[in-house]
């Protein structure tokens, strides 16, 4: 795939691009969906090659099968345009929906570059800001600042340097200096916020120590005059030099920025590599920032983990917080530095502190596990909480969940429901199906199976298998939705085919018995036997049951034993009852009075009827239980 980027773009030789296509598919035809995607682009005619629609089609298919939300989208627009396949409206809008649903916020953000920057759609600045705030929303943190400037010029947006702040603080606190020195700008001024001379001098300051020569520069200027500090002219000073020599640096990192993301140059990863480097042993931290991921990811330079760790420590040393989070994300993987778990606890803990939430929300798991710091519930809590307080939806699902389980926190159902929901209303799929198990329940919040449905209905759209299965439930019971046994058979599979245990187990009773599909007992017994492989007790037990009666498999009364005894082990009473029966009647297994009567008592003793009147037969003298007394059948 890299060697098609060189010769596709010319980078470092003329670009080739038939031979850029070669190697393509070679990286396509091993299952690569950037690969699969860029030959789409070729055959779209986005490359300056002659457009085939049919084959763009393909390979678009092939990389958003793969969850490429790229690829997705192209797909949509093929089809809403008639290109390469018959036009079609609704399919458009289902893959328009699925890149929607796991759209990142980089691309997004990206999209509202375009507008911005006039690539690929006209420049307007509504569709900028609009784009902007979807990817903010997500918590990316450029999006965050590049729509504080929007505010702050009234472009796309009123005018509001309120919002301004608010968005310039959001990106702040997730450890971006740009975005501290323009809210120290704005408290200095008393521009959309108070004047507070000292707030700004701290914003100036936390941008300053990670090496942004305004801020600096700025900095050098509040002790120069006594705003928000004492008055200092050697420490003045001291950040005027810092200024001048960061200054040039400053420039090399924005050139390499500019190369990175093709801003007024063609992108060239390896030319911005090169200016990367220039600012980053002149001290800029923000180049030793982006220096270190080029090394991580391979980008513009081989792949190297130490090299990586090295730059990223440069800069985490300077206060840079990205640096110190993905630092301590190297210790706690064992990537270019030794795995150890306590400096990668340290690290982490200093991008905590600073605000940045993926640190918080790692930390808090840290101390959940005992990694590196004392294993402390109150402690996950308290640094869970910071996180999504800055509106992590991760950490509001982990809150809501402790809530709901009472770890850390006193069991509450309905702080568990609310702290759910703002995870769900972020797009959370896991937030989004339990809110949903919450209103068929009615835990913490009113039992509603309409809303239920709504919200299992949004995760199931994610392709989550447990909330495919719960939907597939409430239609199989008419619950929130009318009763429609094909519509559950239909979510049933999806989860099923993702390997969810209960969804097999299910998906074997609707065959079974015919609800929703044709009845087929060959069908019914494979579904019920890729549960039981996974333990699951239910499927077992009516395996065991298709065995003794030979429903779809060959009638075997070991086999049946086998699968009875494994679901009995685990507790299940009408596995235990059947199994005794086997017992007592020696079919697959020896005939033994005494360990029917044990498995009798077992099922017995969990209120099974006929178990008990099993075990009272059985102190009848010359009498013993039978599976015909009460056998039980798949549900």
């Amino acid at each position: 795939l890299a060697l098609g980027h060189i010769l596709d773009w010319g980078f470092g030789q003329p670009a080739n691009r038939s031979e850029a296509i070669t190697w393509y598919r070679k990286a396509a035809d091993q299952g690569m969906a950037r690969a699969q995607y860029d030959l789409g682009l070729f055959y779209a005619g986005d490359r300056e090659a002659p457009p085939d629609p049919a084959q763009a089609v393909r390979w678009y298919r092939k990389a958003a099968d793969q969850e490429l939300a790229e690829a997705q989208l192209k797909l949509g627009l093929m089809y809403a345009e008639g290109r390469g396949v018959p036009k079609d409206d609704a399919e458009a809008v289902k893959w328009y929906r699925k890149a929607a649903l796991q759209w990142d916020a980089d691309q997004e953000f990206s999209l509202g570059l375009g507008y911005a920057r006039g690539l690929d759609s006209p420049r307007e600045d509504v569709e900028t800001a609009r784009w902007y705030r979807k990817a903010a929303d997500q918590g990316y943190a450029i999006a965050q600042l590049a729509l504080g400037v929007r505010y702050a010029g009234g472009l796309g947006v009123p005018k509001d340097e309120a919002a301004a702040a608010t968005w310039y603080r959001k990106a702040a606190d997730q450890g971006l200096p740009e975005a501290d020195l323009k809210l120290g700008v704005l408290q200095a001024e008393g521009r959309g916020v108070p004047r507070n001379d000292t707030e700004a001098a701290t914003r100036y300051r936390r941008a300053a120590d990670q090496g942004l020569p305004e801020a600096q520069l700025k900095l050098g200027v509040m002790y120069s005059d006594g705003r928000g500090v004492p008055k200092d002219e050697a420490e003045a000073a001291k950040w005027f030099q810092k200024a001048a020599d960061q200054w040039e640096a400053g420039q090399k990192f924005k050139l390499g920025l500019k190369y990175a993301r093709g801003l007024d140059v063609r992108a060239d990863e390896i030319e911005a590599v090169k200016w990367y480097r220039k600012a980053a042993e002149q001290g800029s931290a923000l180049a030793q920032l982006a220096l270190g991921a080029r090394y991580a990811e391979g980008l513009g330079v081989p792949k190297d983990e130490v090299e990586s760790a090295k730059w990223y420590r440069r800069a985490a040393d300077q206060g840079t917080v990205l640096a110190q989070f993905h630092l301590g994300r190297k210790y706690a993987e064992g990537l270019g530095v030794p795995k150890d778990a306590v400096e990668a606890a340290k690290w982490i803990g200093r991008a905590a502190e600073q605000g940045l939430t993926k640190a918080q929300l790692k930390l808090g798991m840290m101390h959940d596990k005992g990694q590196g710091v004392e294993k402390d519930a109150a402690e996950a809590v308290k640094w869970y909480r910071r996180a999504a307080e800055q509106g992590d939806a991760t950490a509001q699902f982990i809150i809501g969940w402790r809530y709901a389980k009472g770890r850390g926190v006193p069991k509450d159902d309905v702080e568990a429901a609310q702290w759910t929901r703002q995870a769900a209303e972020r797009g959370h799929a896991m937030a989004q199906s339990h809110l949903g198990f919450m209103y068929s329940e009615g835990r913490g919040v009113s039992k509603d199976g309409v809303e239920a449905v709504r919200w299992l209905r949004k995760a199931a759209d994610q392709g989550l298998a447990e909330a495919q299965c719960n939907l597939g439930c409430m239609y199989a019971q008419g619950l929130g939705v009318p009763k429609d046994n094909a519509e559950a058979a239909t979510w049933l599979r999806k989860a099923a085919d993702q390997g969810l245990a209960d969804a097999q187990c299910n998906l074997g009773y609707m065959y079974a018995e015919g609800w929703g599909v044709k009845r087929d007992a060959v069908e019914a017994a494979t579904w019920l036997r890729k549960a039981a492989d996974q333990g699951h007790a239910d499927a077992q037990s009516n395996l065991g049951l298709k065995y003794a009666e030979g429903q779809g498999v060959p009638g075997d009364d070991v086999e049946a034993a086998k699968w009875l005894r494994k679901a009995a082990d685990q507790g299940l009473a009408e596995a235990q009852f059947n199994l005794a029966s086997l017992y007592a009647e020696g079919l697959g297994v020896p005939q033994d009075e005494a360990e029917a009567a044990k498995w009798y008592r077992k099922a017995a003793d969990q209120g099974n009827v006929p178990a008990q009147e099993a075990l009272q037969k059985m102190a009848q003298p010359g009498t013993t239980g039978s599976k015909a007394d009460g056998a039980a059948s798949p549900n």
